[in-house]
């Protein structure tokens, strides 16, 4: 499946092009220490919709909202996403990912860390009903410099599958991340996760990329693209699903 929908962001308020480049640099999975932050807290919300009419009615909603809370040594931060497309009376996507996470940083130079993380996913077009990972693993920042940043984590955990067809499993799992950041200019970040999750009833490989650029004060334009690819898909599903999205975003404060 492939979405190219845009999003229009509206809100009170605005921030400066120098608070607005600060922000692009601290997304919610930020490798910088938590006392770079001139704020303990940020967010991003919104909705989006497109539709078209033709030989067939076709709807797409896509809507990426994350928000971080810093608290000392300590950084929360969630995620949802949401994607859904319609023609007619025919849907071909339906997903709601719910990311949560909890980093203790070992030191205030925020390079080593320890987290904690769920994940909770519906998409029945891949042969999920839905699935939930709960995970414990630690991280290290390997680099910070000249407006590049990238750290990898790691962990082990439990994952509980409910599939389409009623069946249900629990197995271990074991995940990985690479997480890269480049400041493009003062006004542009693009960011690339990597990820891997092995477990007993196949491996999910996933591969995250995204595009920033701030349009006027706190809106800013985002190009993504998310693929996922499952070693070991349920019989009838396809192993690799693509979303690729064009949003107007707007983020506080």
């Amino acid at each position: 499946m492939h979405n190219l929908p845009c999003s229009l962001w509206l809100a009170d308020g605005g921030s400066a092009p120098g608070a607005w480049s600060s922000w692009l640099l601290r997304p919610a999975y930020a490798v910088a220490p938590p006392q770079a932050k001139k704020t303990p807290f940020g967010a991003s919300v919104g909705f989006g919709y497109a539709a078209t009419t033709g030989l067939a009615t076709t709807r797409t909603v896509d809507s990426r909202d994350h928000a971080f809370y810093e608290d000392g040594l300590w950084r929360y931060a969630g995620r949802v996403s949401y994607n859904y497309i319609s023609t007619g009376a025919r849907v071909s996507a339906n997903r709601l990912a719910i990311d949560a996470s909890a980093e203790r940083f070992l030191s205030r130079a925020g390079t080593n860390f320890l987290l904690a993380a769920v994940r909770f996913d519906h998409n029945p077009f891949s042969g999920y009903s839905h699935y939930l990972v709960e995970s414990l693993g630690a991280g290290h920042r390997i680099f910070e410099r000249a407006g590049m940043a990238l750290k990898v984590e790691g962990g082990l955990g439990m994952r509980q599958n409910d599939y389409v067809n009623g069946r249900d499993s629990d197995v271990p799992v074991v995940r990985a991340a690479l997480t890269y950041h480049w400041a493009i200019s003062r006004h542009s970040l693009f960011t690339e996760r990597l990820g891997v999750m092995a477990a007993t009833s196949g491996t999910l490989f996933s591969s995250a990329s995204g595009l920033s650029t701030p349009i006027d004060g706190a809106l800013a334009l985002k190009l993504s693209e998310l693929v996922e690819h499952y070693t070991s898909a349920p019989l009838g599903f396809p192993r690799t699903t693509t979303f690729s999205t064009v949003n107007l975003l707007y983020h506080f404060p």
